[in-house]
């Protein structure tokens, strides 16, 4: 069986989650009642901002030694082991979880070793895994690809390198466990410390501090306090380089956080507002091609009737207002989409400082594919995020510029129509003016002849004859305006 010379080797399964604020009190008393009845883990719990962090901790070697020989397959049991604790645990902190959240795992294992260990091959086994395709046809029989294969990573391994101070390490990122998952970030590595630079007489026998001679850190030259000058000043670069990557895990489940509901929520909002205003708009179209003048248009007449009625007006009134709600509709998604945006730089900004504070980079060489950092994982979904978002603000940005310009064409069109009923209106009143006036001409002339027939014509008795020869005369003479008036009101109507 292939073992792998390793100091002190531990596995760790890490679990992120975002507390709503007031459940806070209520889920530390939780977790710290149930936690310590794990066996075989030791389980630490902190707040750090608004996330809560829950680290479980096995030893991958049950050896007392500090340099042990740690099989693969016994790394895969601890793992297996340590996973269904985090699924338990996971769980149980789901319903402390902020609204829309859930709970993250990322598993470290974490050793020292000298001269990269597990970048070491098997030789006895090499022959088995030989890849003639390969430049580096021993690259796949390294102990690293063994562990992925023997966990079930599916793809690459990617080698990183990290340093803390003068302490460097390798980061080796495992291949992925779960297809189905919702980002492309690793969730499983290997961090190898060297132990060669873990140095006591670095660290701490430089001024401006000074130690005593009984001094644990003291320089001496017994076995004993070596190891344990060693063995501290391991654990404190551990505790270092765990916390800043704790710290680039906290950012990319913040990123899938906003991912997957503010930016799902937004990317909603503006996709089924950018299909609205194309609706729209086809609806505009349509009830705007219907006064398209034609050189043959013999409903000319019916369509200026149409542009007139008071249902017409009703419409484009209710087109104009649609159209102005989905203006404003667009401003406020933009003002939304940039806010999101404004989150994924702040969260770059950090996954930066924290990838140079540890100074990760990607190393010349890809165990089973391309090369790159850890860094540049979770940059990758950042910017591809960042571009969907500018994609669909241009979009809503260019809709809206075609909506404006719609507004303004069928405010136009209305400003023109209520021009055109307040010019009929206008001479509809000339025309109700002309016939009052025609009847009160009229009537004045009919009291007019009333008068000079009954006293001119028909005093004394007249004949029957002399009432209808006169009578005839009198309604002639008054009837005579109103039929000059029927005629010109008719020829008017009949030209417009």
């Amino acid at each position: 069986m292939r073992s792998v010379l390793l100091y002190d080797s531990k596995i760790y399964s890490l679990i992120l989650v975002r507390i709503s604020p007031n459940m806070e009190k209520k889920f530390l008393t939780k977790m710290r009642k149930e936690t310590p009845l794990i066996k075989d883990a030791k389980v630490d719990i902190s707040i750090k901002s608004e996330w809560a962090v829950i680290e479980l901790m096995m030893d991958a070697s049950s050896s007392k030694e500090d340099f042990t020989e740690v099989s693969p397959e016994f790394l895969k049991m601890r793992y297996d082991e340590i996973l269904k604790l985090s699924k338990r645990i996971m769980d149980k902190v789901q319903p402390f979880t902020d609204q829309g959240c859930k709970p993250y795992r990322y598993t470290i294992m974490i050793n020292g070793s000298r001269d990269n260990a597990w970048l070491k091959t098997y030789s006895d086994m090499t022959f088995l895994y030989k890849d003639k395709r390969s430049e580096q046809s021993e690259i796949l029989q390294t102990n690293i690809s063994y562990l992925n294969r023997v966990i079930s990573g599916r793809g690459e391994v990617n080698v990183n390198s990290l340093k803390h101070g003068k302490v460097e390490g390798s980061l080796y990122v495992l291949g992925r466990t779960d297809l189905g998952g919702e980002s492309i970030f690793p969730r499983d590595m290997v961090l190898e410390i060297n132990i060669a630079d873990v140095k006591t007489t670095t660290s701490y026998g430089d001024p401006p501090m000074s130690v005593s001679g009984s001094s644990p850190y003291d320089t001496s030259s017994i076995p004993e306090k070596k190891i344990y000058q060693t063995r501290q000043n391991y654990l404190i670069n551990l505790v270092a380089f765990k916390s800043k990557l704790i710290e680039l895990f906290m950012q990319q489940s913040l990123f899938l956080d906003i991912k997957n509901n503010d930016i799902v929520n937004v990317s909603d909002k503006g996709h089924k507002l950018k299909e609205d205003i194309y609706q729209l708009q086809n609806d505009i179209n349509k009830h705007m091609k219907y006064y398209i003048p034609k050189k043959s248009d013999k409903k000319r007449k019916k369509k200026e009737k149409a542009f007139l009625a008071r249902k017409t007006f009703e419409e484009e009134k209710q087109l104009l207002t649609t159209a102005s709600v989905r203006f404003s509709l667009v401003s406020e998604v933009e003002h939304k989409i940039m806010r999101q945006a404004g989150f994924l730089q702040e969260i770059e900004m950090s996954i930066i400082d924290v990838v140079e504070n540890l100074s990760i980079e990607d190393e010349e060489m890809a165990l089973e594919g391309m090369s790159y950092s850890l860094g540049d994982i979770s940059l990758r979904e950042i910017h591809s995020k960042q571009r969907e978002l500018k994609i669909l603000m241009d979009e809503l940005s260019h809709s809206r510029n075609i909506l404006s310009a719609t507004i303004e064409v069928l405010r136009t069109f209305i400003d023109t129509r209520q021009r055109e009923v307040s010019e009929d209106m206008s001479r509809l009143m000339n025309l109700l003016f002309l016939v009052f006036a025609c009847i009160g001409l009229a009537d004045a002339l009919g009291n007019f002849v009333i008068m000079v027939i009954q006293y001119g014509y028909l005093q004394n008795d007249p004949s029957v004859s002399e009432v209808f020869q006169y009578g005839s005369m009198g309604m002639i003479m008054t009837l005579s305006p109103l039929l000059i008036a029927a005629i010109f009101l008719y020829l008017f109507f009949k030209k417009k």
